[in-house]
């Protein structure tokens, strides 16, 4: 086991998690994992099966004396978040995830840890192992659930029997998760013009947003954090009015539609003798916005580094545009449930932008639990795109998960937790999404519900997983399996 992980109980759940942090699992790239699930359900003489998408699931028949009861399905995704902090050597495709101690907490060295969702991955393999007596169990191991849900939006339900499923992908103890927001997502893109012109009497910078603490654009977007895109556009449009000359030569911020941007990186160039008023342009920006951010941000920096000039910079329409385009795309709550005490019902996410070739490209991510307030939230940004005259394509989105509140297994999963730390659990929705409502959409009937461990700053470098959490949720998910169907 490594140190990390020494002593940490279950045994046999963080030896599979251990194992997992070892193997290359981004999204879209989970063969290797999905080997080591099947390697897995081999080695215990269990059958699986695999639909078209690469979803598996794994069946584990009841124990002695558990016969009469329902199937239920556990579920959780293969895919991880792959993030990492600005220069750090760090190759997701082969390199396994560094583990660090941190008191009770697990994390990563400068990664995310992907604990989301390797944690329900290793519970779910814990639970195959067969030392915990169940009714029958069908494991199911979705791929790709981090870029769109993929997996879910893709599974094929004949490959399940079971009509009671347990999601373990929520990541605060003691909730129970019963609906969630639906959502969908924005591309909007543009062609850009590049001029060459000599760097002879022409200074170069290299300006850099870093240091966020970004997030889940579903769980985090009601705290306000920073958005580097946003910051990045504020001072893109504070330098073009203080120092008209400023040219852009590339820009890249921003990755995951569900992850609040945390760094942004722009390479501009100015005449020479237009140097110091850039400097200084930059230095007035700084000090405002860290007084903005004072006690939220406080890692956030404004980086100003000299580079040799750029010979090539956007024709003065293209950077126009650019910088229209980040001041106008909002970011954040767009309203709040009217029936829900405190739960966004509504947001937007700027979540990515680049220039690729000749195309300027940004990725923005709707939510909502309502379907017409996603189609509300993502015209505001085809109307954006419209009065710009550039491109706008929306993809196909996922559906919303609606509360059922006198669900008989919420009952069972509130009695059980009363019994075991003797309050009542809250209840509650997400407003992010997750693949229960994708499945319960595709399998009419699936009485689901969703929870799990502690696990805090998901989507970032700062992820880290509760140890004490995680060995008192799988206990409770033991408790909870062989109360259901007594």
């Amino acid at each position: 086991m490594n140190d990390a992980l020494a002593n940490c109980e279950p045994a046999v759940l963080w030896r599979h998690f251990e194992a997992i942090t070892r193997i290359p699992r981004c999204s879209k790239k989970e063969a290797a994992v999905r080997e080591y699930v099947i390697d897995q359900a081999s080695r215990l003489g269990l059958k699986h099966r695999t639909d078209a998408t690469g979803n598996v699931v794994v069946a584990r028949p009841a124990s002695p004396g558990y016969e009469d009861r329902p199937v239920v399905v556990l579920q959780g995704h293969l895919d991880m978040v792959c993030e990492k902090n600005m220069g750090v050597e760090h190759d997701f495709e082969r390199d396994p995830i560094t583990l660090v101690r941190d008191g009770d907490w697990v994390r990563a060295a400068d990664t995310t840890l992907g604990a989301d969702n390797g944690v329900a991955v290793a519970m779910m393999l814990a639970l195959l192992e067969g030392h915990e007596p169940t009714g029958p169990l069908e494991c199911l191991f979705t791929v790709d659930e981090e870029t769109g849900l993929t997996g879910a939006l893709q599974l094929d339900p004949s490959i399940l029997t079971g009509r009671i499923l347990i999601n373990l992908d929520s990541e605060e103890e003691g909730f129970f998760c019963i609906g969630c927001a639906g959502g969908k997502n924005s591309y909007i893109s543009a062609p850009v013009v590049f001029e060459e012109s000599p760097a002879e009497g022409a200074t170069g910078f290299r300006l850099d947003v870093r240091g966020l603490r970004g997030g889940h654009s579903g769980a985090e977007i009601h705290e306000q954090r920073g958005n580097a895109l946003i910051i990045g556009g504020r001072l893109l449009n504070a330098l073009r009015g203080a120092v008209p000359t400023v040219r852009i030569a590339a820009i890249r911020g921003g990755d995951k539609h569900n992850a609040i941007p945390r760094e942004l990186r722009v390479d501009v160039r100015v005449p020479s003798g237009d140097a110091a008023a850039l400097s200084g342009a930059v230095d007035r920006f700084r000090t405002t916005v860290l007084a903005e951010y004072r006690g939220h941000e406080d890692g956030l920096e404004i980086a100003v580094e000299e580079i040799p000039a750029p010979g090539r910079v956007l024709a003065g329409d293209s950077g126009d545009l650019l910088c229209h385009l980040l001041g106008a795309i909002p970011h954040g709550v767009l309203g709040m449930s009217r029936e829900v005490a405190g739960l966004v019902e509504t947001s937007t996410n700027l979540a990515s932008i680049m220039i690729e070739g000749s195309e300027l490209k940004i990725l923005a991510s709707q939510r909502s639990n309502r379907q017409s307030l996603i189609d509300w939230a993502s015209g505001i940004l085809a109307s954006i795109a419209a009065l710009a005259g550039v491109s706008y394509r929306a993809a196909e989105g996922y559906p919303a998960w609606t509360p059922d509140p006198e669900s008989a297994l919420l009952e069972t999963c509130r009695t059980v937790y009363r019994q075991e730390n003797g309050v009542d659990p809250e209840v509650g929705a997400f407003h992010a999404g997750l693949e229960c409502g994708v499945i319960g959409d595709k399998i009419p009937g699936m009485e689901m519900i969703s929870f799990g461990p502690d696990l805090k700053e998901v989507h970032t470098p700062d992820e880290r997983l509760s140890i004490p959490s995680t060995e008192r949720v799988y206990h409770l998910l033991v408790k909870i399996l062989q109360r259901i169907g007594a």
